[in-house]
């Protein structure tokens, strides 16, 4: 079993499910005991890495389905929770009570207790020095993770460095954004110096490479930003030893997990080991019986399909002859019921096929994590964080910020050449971020990608009148979209056990 597989289970003080303000002193012996031998730090620095996945499970709602890239098929038979609170999040009518915004905050905040914990007791222990290093570098890295997640949703937000010992360190105050992005950095530099670099087949831990992407992000992402820093850390990433692979295909391909191209990937694996990923299901339409699709029996997704769906003005903005679009996207096709809104699937079909406008009804999909598996509900993608791709544009994107074009033109038409397109002549901001909407589509990059470059409020408005004609569904409540709700609303429950917090203002839809 591949190293970063393994999982440590109920070893921290806190859980996705509960917020670290919520947490007892985690003073007990027990814990101080487990953390003593190299096998014991592994395990808990894997268990870190592997909480990652609480930020994944539910990412595309409020980094894809929250950017022009996506929307969602309304389930009117099913008015849960669970689904108008992605409805939501999508809409622009995040209040501060959204369990999706609360397991964010809580998942974010129990991946740093955990790395919190580890570096508290790293240097009690009697460990080789070595040893020592790469622990550090993993823990500081997924900590650095999870704080650039928070402060880019949420704004200030608390900074806990240290495991909570007693109730006075249980309730800080908010930092500010300069002070949290100050304490990434320091993370993530450690990191850089401590991990070591890219060697291939990977294990799907962290390395070098990994760490300069995230602090290249921070950098490009921080109110001040450091183009020049930026872009010495992306060309180093270009003097390692990733590629791109031939065909994009195969970047998705489980098969070719942690290969050339990936920098970091979320770890997952189908079977019974409690690590197998899902999001198929999610992204599939809703259906009593999608077997055709999955290829299993079961495949019952008329509670959970039918989001993340791509847009037809997504698919239709694809360049012709872009190989990327029919691994991006698929058509399940078949009649929907007219009562229940499920669909009876007779095929998948690939964009462009002219059985598409023969088949009763047609509905889109993400394809890219459409692969074959054993059991329903239990696949084995992968979840692509950082790949070389991204590498080259987000480093044509640093270069064009500095009016260095013509040095960002060979990066863009390396990644258009294996889509099969045309190179392109010169280069500007507009078409690097529509190289990388289509590169990087649904791998939850285009929320991002539209803060940072300055340009969300003009794109999601534009959006807001596309979406409106499309889903006459959507009230003139909906994409109200201001500068204040860039960033979510601080969750409820954490304002109630912590009267340090403020809310921020203009962010929660009932303001």
């Amino acid at each position: 079993m591949k190293k970063i597989l393994i999982i440590l289970t109920a070893i921290f003080v806190t859980s996705c499910s509960e917020s670290f303000l919520d947490i007892t002193p985690s003073s007990s012996t027990a814990v101080d005991n487990f953390y003593q031998t190299e096998t014991q730090f592994t395990e808990a620095v894997n268990g870190a890495y592997a909480s990652l996945r609480t930020i994944y499970s539910l990412g595309y709602v409020y980094e894809e389905m929250r950017s022009d890239n996506t929307h969602f098929t309304r389930n009117n038979n099913e008015r849960m929770t669970s689904n108008t609170d992605r409805e939501d999040v999508a809409n622009f009518l995040v209040s501060s009570t959204n369990s999706i915004i609360s397991d964010a905050w809580a998942s974010c905040y129990s991946i740093i207790a955990g790395a919190n914990t580890i570096l508290d007791h790293i240097d009690k222990a009697n460990l080789s020095d070595n040893f020592k290093k790469d622990i550090i570098g993993k823990a500081k890295f997924v900590r650095a993770f999870a704080y650039f997640e928070l402060v880019r949703n949420f704004g200030r937000v608390p900074l806990q460095l240290h495991a909570v010992t007693s109730s006075a360190d249980a309730f800080p105050a908010q930092a500010e954004t300069n002070q949290v992005y100050d304490t990434i950095i320091s993370d993530v530099k450690d990191a850089i110096d401590k991990l070591p670099t890219v060697s291939f087949p990977q294990d799907g831990s962290a390395t070098k490479g990994a760490a300069k992407m995230l602090y290249a992000y921070v950098l490009l992402t921080k109110p001040e930003k450091d183009y020049v820093e930026a872009q010495k850390q992306l060309e180093d990433i270009t003097k390692m030893k990733y590629d791109l692979l031939e065909n994009y295909a195969d970047v998705f391909n489980t098969s070719m997990k942690n290969s050339v191209e990936h920098i970091f990937s979320i770890q997952y694996m189908q079977g019974n080991y409690g690590m197998q990923s899902d999001w198929l299901y999610s992204f599939m339409p809703r259906s009593w019986d999608g077997n055709v699709l999955t290829g299993t029996t079961d495949a019952n997704t008329s509670s959970t399909g039918g989001w993340n769906v791509p847009t037809d003005a997504m698919i239709a903005s694809y360049e012709p002859g872009d190989k990327r679009l029919p691994v991006s996207v698929n058509y399940a096709v078949g009649t929907i019921d007219p009562e229940d809104g499920n669909m009876e699937i007779d095929g998948v079909l690939q964009p462009g096929d002219p059985s598409i406008s023969e088949s009763p009804n047609a509905l889109p999909f993400v394809n890219k994590y459409h692969h074959t598996h054993n059991t329903a509900f239990n696949t084995d993608d992968n979840w692509p964080v950082y790949r070389y791709a991204d590498a080259l544009l987000l480093l044509a994107e640093c270069l064009v910020d500095q009016q260095k074009n013509d040095e960002a033109l060979p990066y863009v038409n390396q990644v258009r050449a294996r889509a099969g397109l045309d190179p392109l002549t010169s280069v500007d901001a507009d078409a690097v971020a529509n190289e990388r909407k289509h590169e990087l589509a649904f791998e939850n990059h285009r929320w991002y990608d539209l803060v940072r470059t300055g340009k969300a409020l003009e794109v999601m408005t534009n959006y807001a009148a596309y979406i409106k004609s499309v889903d006459t569904g959507l009230t003139s409540r909906t994409y109200n979209i201001t500068a204040q709700k860039l960033l979510f609303p601080i969750p409820y429950r954490e304002l109630q056990i912590n009267k340090k917090l403020t809310q921020n203002k203009g962010a929660a839809a009932d303001e």
